[in-house]
């Protein structure tokens, strides 16, 4: 069901500075400058969306997303390649898939899960496209490859479970969320707790070329995952 604290709009040209200021508190070593974010917003208008607290009025989330036509073996390694360092310069209008170029929540908040039901519903849905694509640190990595140096980062992330589920708590999260971890990339960001990997991860759109995508759209957006929990989806 939908948080009913939370309001859920697309960002304006207005908000950049708030934004800003919500990058630099949740991620003091690479925040979303102003450009990029202005140019996420005029680029791709309907993919930058924000979480706002409806008692303050203040920003607490912030999801941006980019098309991209590219297959799974095709992508950039690295975060900047894929997204244009950030201004998504290469968005692609036609693109077949979605790429989650980031999404920030303010700390104590929970506005994550709000945001991805929103896009998901509005832009995977609405707009019919096939899935997402994202990449996914793997935080545990650095700790476990001190003690394990023999275990590589495809086998650390690909095919190292735990009660059958990813060793990574992060990819163990992605993979409950419905997505499917696809390839390693090397030099993805910098994150000493990752050893700078990323994970490209994907998750299908089930809807895909469904009829009445509006009406599939809204009970999204109005009920959240556990619809399709229900539906058995």
């Amino acid at each position: 069901m939908k948080d009913e604290k939370i309001i859920i709009r697309l960002a304006e040209l207005a908000d950049v500075e708030e934004i800003e200021l919500l990058e630099k508190a949740v991620w003091q070593e690479f925040p979303a400058s102003a450009e990029k974010i202005s140019s996420r917003i005029k680029i791709f208008p309907k993919g930058s969306i924000l979480a706002i607290e409806k008692e303050t009025g203040r920003i607490i989330g912030y999801l941006s997303i980019m098309l991209v036509d590219q297959e799974a073996e095709e992508f950039s390694h690295s975060w900047d390649g894929i997204t244009a360092n950030g201004k998504i310069t290469n968005h692609n209008p036609n693109g077949k898939y979605m790429y989650g170029v980031n999404l920030t929540v303010a700390k104590g908040c929970s506005a994550g899960l709000e945001l991805q039901i929103y896009a998901w519903a509005t832009i995977a849905i609405g707009m019919n496209r096939r899935g997402c694509f994202l990449g996914s640190p793997m935080p545990g990595f650095a700790v476990y490859k001190a003690k394990h140096p023999e275990v590589s980062a495809e086998d650390y992330a690909l095919r190292l479970k735990r009660k059958g589920k990813p060793f990574d708590p992060e990819l163990a999260y992605y993979e409950s969320a419905g997505f499917k971890a696809l390839r390693v990339l090397e030099d993805y960001e910098p994150d000493s707790k990752s050893l700078n990997y990323g994970v490209l991860v994907y998750c299908r759109n089930i809807f895909y070329n469904w009829p009445c995508r509006w009406l599939i759209a809204w009970l999204v957006k109005k009920f959240g995952f556990k619809l399709l929990k229900k539906l058995g989806v």
